[in-house]
C-alpha cells in the first residue's frame, strides 16, 4: 500500500507539471470563463461520488482543460495501451476534433479511492460516438496484454494485465489488474450522450464494475435531453 501511495504522489507529480506546461499543448476552443462552469455541471457532484463509492472524504484533488500526454508514463510498452488504463489521454482525442474539455480528478484523504471524471463535447453526436468506438478498439486489443509503464522516467516500473473490454447498460467498461498485490485495481468507462462523451477512470482496491456503471449512469443522466 505504500508503494501505491508513492506512486501516487508520483502521479500528481506529473499532473502538476502537466499543468506547468499546458499553455504549450494545442489549443481548442477556449473553455476559459462561464464555459468551465457548464461543463463542470456536467459531472458528478462530489456528495454523489462519496454516496455511490461508499465514501465521506472523496473531494476534488487536480483538474485539467487539456487531455493528458503519454510523456508522464514513458517509457511505455504498448503506448496505445495507456487509453486502458488512464480516461481522457490525448493519444485518443488528439485526432478527434473534440470541441470543448474538463477532467477533474478526485480522491478520498488516504487516497484509497480516486476517481477520474472527464467530459469532452463534439460538434456532433457522430463525432462522439467515433471518439467512443475508437477507444473501445483499441482496448480490444490490448485486452489480455500486460502494459508496462513508469511515473518517474524508467527508474521504476508498473505492470498491469489489461482486460477484455464488455458492456453493461449500454456502457463500455474495461478494468485492468496490478501485477503488484498492494496495488490499486483500475476500472474504466466510456459512452456518448448526444455530442457529449463521458470518460471515466476509478482506482480503488475495493471497486468494481457496479459502481462504476453506477457513477458513469449518474453522469449520462445529467446529460440526457
Amino acid at each position: 500500500m505504500d508503494g501505491e501511495r508513492r506512486a501516487g504522489r508520483k502521479l500528481a507529480m506529473a499532473l502538476v507539471a502537466l499543468l506547468a506546461l499546458s499553455g504549450c499543448a494545442p489549443q481548442h476552443r477556449d473553455t476559459d470563463g462561464p464555459e468551465v462552469d457548464v461543463l463542470g455541471s456536467m459531472m458528478a457532484s462530489e456528495s454523489e461520488i462519496n454516496a455511490i463509492m461508499g465514501s465521506t472524504t472523496i473531494r476534488p484533488k487536480t483538474a485539467l482543460r487539456a487531455p493528458m500526454k503519454n510523456d508522464n508514463y514513458e517509457p511505455l510498452s504498448r503506448p496505445e495501451c495507456i487509453v486502458v488504463i488512464g480516461n481522457a489521454m490525448d493519444w485518443v482525442y488528439r485526432d478527434s476534433g473534440y470541441d470543448q474539455f474538463r477532467e477533474v480528478q478526485l480522491a478520498d484523504d488516504a487516497d484509497d479511492v480516486e476517481v477520474d471524471q472527464a467530459i469532452a463535447t463534439f460538434d456532433s453526436p457522430k463525432a462522439a460516438n467515433a471518439l467512443v468506438a475508437r477507444t473501445v478498439d483499441i482496448w480490444t486489443r490490448c485486452g489480455g496484454d500486460t502494459l508496462t509503464f513508469s511515473y518517474d522516467g524508467g527508474e521504476t516500473q508498473e505492470a498491469r494485465i489489461m482486460a477484455t473490454p464488455s458492456v453493461v447498460d449500454g456502457i463500455n467498461l474495461t478494468h485492468d489488474q496490478p501485477v503488484d498485490p498492494e496495488d490499486r485495481l483500475t476500472h474504466r468507462a466510456i459512452l456518448a450522450v448526444n455530442n457529449i462523451v463521458v470518460d471515466l477512470r476509478v482506482s480503488g482496491y475495493a471497486i468494481d464494475d457496479a459502481k462504476t456503471v453506477q457513477l458513469a449512469k449518474a453522469i449520462a443522466s445529467r446529460n440526457a435531453l
